[in-house]
């Protein structure tokens, strides 16, 4: 038999699923709200403090390396700044700085103190709960046990869960938000990370103005003591050999002497300086990085080699040209030519790391700068650059040096000593002089760095705490109770394969009878006995005690259908089975009779299943003189029908049982019973054995007029409804329809087959 294809279900279907699920819906919502609410009300709460720094530019950066538009260097910069502000070492140093706090002993986030309220865990909880508790960050260990948490764990939990990092869309401005036990505590974290960070960048914009300076001090006080011998060995030496003065031009020889040599050192000092600075900036580099910046160092091209040879010129000629001045006793500092000159080689200087700043935007250098940073990069080429100049002075004044001690050398004995200490002395006092200026000027640049970072808003105790959000968690606990819940409910209905309407069996594309409505026997009423006593109403035999309930209604409905199912001729004999046990079919069966008595019909309700009968407990009949007795010749029929307490309703039982029971109903004797049992009753109703589990009632269906398949609401699946259709009409039995039994009321809502009654029994359509 081809399966018909089922409808898409309505949304009326769809709201009767979840009216039949109420109390699935129930169970979880209030499953589901009343977790929520439990966390909702005892969790900690947790406390978010803010901060506000800005990121100010970088005033080193004059040039572009690359053709960048300023909001992706801005979008760079800050980017970096966030991934500095998340980084392990930076939470390691405020995770120290808390540590070495005032307050450390009461800060949570250290796990140095329990919260007074721990809901007493021990005792309460399982131990893997409370184990889960425990390490919670709230609920940190027990302060006698304070060194049990590393200060990497700390600081790696301080990142994960403690701390969060928020730029500013199109501005220099980044929030930091942190989140803690206490409002006080949040605060003081939030505000204790904001200096660790802006005292981090401090020393990174001032490290390299202190190395040198750093260098400068050495040098300074090394010079000093160098001074301090030279004056104190010139001065005995006038004072032993009473000497006071030299002549004239060898003072002369001798102050130019120390002019150049003072500007050899200041040349060297410089270059020295650069490569301490060089030494700083490049420890900042990795391997790759480093290897990166001395290709570029190392580039080269016709124009700069042009402007390098052209440099190195002008540096020459000026160390000529200040010998020049200085021999003559002319002021270099206020020379035309000299400054003239100076502007050049710097501007030569600027030249040369133009072109090299032009070769790597323009790929000629073979690597890719994006991986340092831009200031980085044109700190590094131009110091490289400016040494190059340095060291090309350096040789230029070195040459000048050695020609003046030359000269110096070929003063007499007596004037040569006292000539050398007077030109160690003045040479050393000029040097000292120049240092002591680089020294402080410096200081005072290194003074001057303030670094990128400033502090916008410090963090605030906040007022209220963000978690739990007690609206929020209550409405979603509202929403996922319900959501839960009829979801599970439209599983159900999904994984449920049974019947549970009139409307789903004639999707099937099969009749349907009518349906019997479950009502429970406190619903069915009382009647009295004949000693006046209070008695229960017997539920199987309702249509006979309770006519004017909705159950009995509901049976002479399908009585009704069936007195018109043929048209061509009345209907005599039908069979009720059902596809499996205890689907209601013999209680069915006994009320469609009584229906069938009441309305005057000469009725006889006949037992035929032979295995479990049941129909004589129902009319309180003895079982042992019935149908089988009759089949074999031991019983005659009209000793076999026995009358009931119903009027014109008469019942034949099973008999005994015999071994036999499908060959004893296909015998001709059971034909011969039909026969003289519609001869002399008006309609003949026959009670078989499910029609699945044996082949009685198949073979039964053939002889009579029709048969009445009875299913269980909500029991009998979609399977084995189809089955027992097959097997009937194999047989080509007259199936008149489906007989739908204890239906529930609430599965009935919305259904046409739904109906209520009135106090007297008058039948309203809902």
């Amino acid at each position: 038999m081809e399966e018909p294809e089922e409808q898409q279900l309505s949304l009326k279907e769809y709201m009767r699923m979840i009216v039949r699920g109420k109390w699935i819906i129930l169970i979880c919502f209030l499953t589901v709200f009343a977790g929520t609410v439990y966390y909702t009300y005892t969790a900690h709460p947790v406390y978010e403090a803010s901060a506000m720094v800005m990121i100010k530019d970088d005033a080193g950066i004059r040039r572009q390396l690359f053709q960048v538009t300023n909001i992706m260097q801005q979008e760079s910069r800050i980017n970096n700044q966030v991934e500095i502000l998340k980084s392990l070492t930076l939470a390691e140093s405020v995770i120290q700085s808390l540590q070495q706090s005032p307050v450390a002993d009461s800060l949570y986030i250290l796990g140095q103190r329990k919260l007074e309220d721990k809901f007493t865990l021990d005792g309460i909880l399982p131990g893997a709960v409370k184990a889960l508790f425990d390490k919670m960050r709230f609920f940190g260990p027990d302060s006698t046990a304070p060194d049990s948490v590393s200060t990497t764990d700390l600081a790696d939990d301080f990142r994960k869960h403690t701390i969060s990092v928020v730029p500013k869309r199109n501005t220099d401005m980044i929030e930091l938000k942190v989140q803690a036990a206490s409002p006080d505590e949040a605060a003081f974290i939030a505000n204790t990370w904001m200096k660790v960070y802006q005292k981090k960048d401090l020393e990174e914009s001032q490290g390299e103005a202190t190395k040198v300076r750093e260098f400068l001090e050495t040098k300074v006080q090394d010079v000093q003591d160098t001074l301090a011998t030279a004056e104190d060995a010139l001065k005995n030496y006038k004072e032993v050999n009473k000497v006071t003065e030299l002549p004239a031009e060898t003072e002369q020889m001798i102050k130019q002497l120390a002019e150049f040599e003072t500007q050899y050192m200041a040349a060297k000092t410089d270059y020295e300086a650069n490569e301490k600075r060089l030494n700083y900036l490049e420890s900042q580099l990795d391997e790759n990085q480093k290897a990166i910046v001395d290709e570029a160092a190392s580039t080269s091209s016709s124009v700069i080699a042009a402007l390098e040879t052209e440099m190195a010129r002008l540096i020459t000629e000026k160390s000529a040209y200040e010998q020049q001045l200085r021999s003559r006793g002319y002021s270099v500092t206020d020379d035309v030519k000299m400054n003239n000159m100076d502007q050049r080689i710097r501007g030569l200087q600027e030249s040369i790391t133009e072109e090299k700043r032009k070769m790597v935007a323009s790929g000629t250098a073979t690597f890719n700068t994006l991986n340092l940073s831009e200031t980085l990069f044109n700190s590094i080429l131009e110091i490289r650059t400016e040494n190059k100049s340095l060291r090309a002075r350096i040789d230029e004044l070195s040459k000048i040096v050695d020609r003046y001690n030359r000269d110096l050398s070929n003063l007499p004995e007596k004037s040569l000593k006292l000539a050398r200490l007077t030109r160690e002395a003045e040479v050393n006092s000029k040097i000292f002089i120049m240092l002591r200026e680089k020294y402080e000027e410096n200081r005072i640049a290194e003074a001057s760095q303030i670094g990128s970072v400033r502090i916008v808003d410090q963090a605030r105790p906040p007022k209220y705490p963000i978690k739990p959000k007690k609206r929020t968690n209550l409405m979603l606990g509202f929403l996922m109770g319900l959501g839960l819940g009829v979801g599970v409910t439209l599983l159900k209905e999904y994984l449920d394969n049974s019947l549970k309407s009139a409307e789903e069996v004639e999707r099937l594309g099969l009749p349907v009878l009518g349906s019997i409505p479950f009502i429970s026997t406190q619903k069915i009423g009382r009647r009295r006995d004949g000693n006046g006593e209070i008695m229960r109403i017997e539920s199987r035999l309702i249509t006979h005690f309770a006519p004017k309930s909705p159950i009995s209604e509901a049976y002479r409905t399908i009585r009704t259908n069936i007195q018109y199912s043929r048209a061509d001729k009345p209907m005599k004999t039908a069979m009720v089975t059902s596809s499996g046990m205890g689907e209601g079919k013999s209680t069915s069966v006994a009320n469609l009779a009584i229906t069938f008595a009441q309305m005057g019909s000469k009725t006889l309700l006949v037992d035929t299943d032979l295995r479990r009968p049941v129909l004589h407990g129902i009319f309180e009949q003895s079982r042992n003189e019935g149908l089988t007795n009759v089949l074999v010749g031991r019983l005659s029929m009209e000793e076999a029908v026995k009358p009931t307490k119903i009027d014109h309703l008469s019942l034949v039982t099973s008999g005994t049982l015999p071994p036999n029971p499908s060959e004893l109903l296909a015998s001709k004797m059971m034909q011969q019973f039909i026969n003289r049992a519609t001869s002399q009753f008006d309609i003949v109703l026959f009670d078989t054995p499910p029609i699945i589990a044996v082949t009685d009632a198949a073979v039964l269906a053939s002889q009579l007029d029709g048969a009445i398949l009875v299913i269980r609401s909500g029991v009998t699946n979609r399977d084995a409804l189809l089955h027992s259709k097959a097997l009937l009409d194999n047989v080509k039995a007259n199936m008149l329809g489906i007989l739908i039994n204890g239906m529930n009321l609430d599965r009935m809502m919305g259904s046409y087959y739904y109906y209520y009654y009135s106090s007297d029994g008058k039948e309203k359509k809902h």
